[in-house]
């Protein structure tokens, strides 16, 4: 019986909540503010990524908080950045020594900035990510498999973004 009173309470504290909370929730991180996520700059020569890159960043934002989300120039936080550099390699060959797998890069400069004091919130100069795909060993026809994997980067990129911003409130 004296267990049962012990353990109880014990039990009761243990389980209780312990102050940290689900990162996916939105809370109250932009209620009534806006944020501005103009097209990226893209310094590299492929074809709209800049645009992939942005709109992904918007969505997740979108998604993710409470802001406005907006693809302005002005509001009350600006994400900016530039897509600065973009890069395609073979990374497995088959036996006839052509490439069955190509790994995809981007690298990026974004900085967050909170418009009415200039302060920034998050930058960083040097966001890498890599994604692979497969080419069909069958096809005689080249079919362009980078895009999927440039969707797969762009939602991490943009989810990363969000995740540093919240984050550091």
């Amino acid at each position: 019986m004296r267990f049962g009173k012990i353990v109880l309470p014990l039990m009761f504290f243990l389980t209780s909540g312990c102050g940290y909370r689900l990162a996916a929730r939105k809370g109250d991180i932009g209620t009534g503010r806006t944020l501005a996520v103009p097209t990226f700059v893209n310094v590299t020569n492929s074809y709209r990524i800049e645009q992939r890159l942005s709109e992904a960043v918007r969505q997740e934002f979108a998604r993710s908080t409470h802001y406005k989300v907006t693809s302005e120039n002005t509001g009350d936080v600006v994400v900016k950045g530039e897509v600065s550099s973009y890069g395609t390699s073979p990374s497995v060959f088959d036996e006839r020594g052509r490439a069955a797998q190509y790994a995809v890069s981007i690298q990026m400069k974004v900085s967050v900035t909170e418009a009415a004091t200039g302060k920034v919130l998050f930058r960083n100069d040097t966001m890498a990510f890599r994604d692979y795909f497969q080419l069909s060993p069958n096809s005689n026809d080249f079919v362009p498999e980078d895009p999927a994997a440039l969707s797969r980067m762009a939602e991490r990129f943009a989810s990363t973004i969000v995740a540093a911003l919240v984050h550091t409130r």
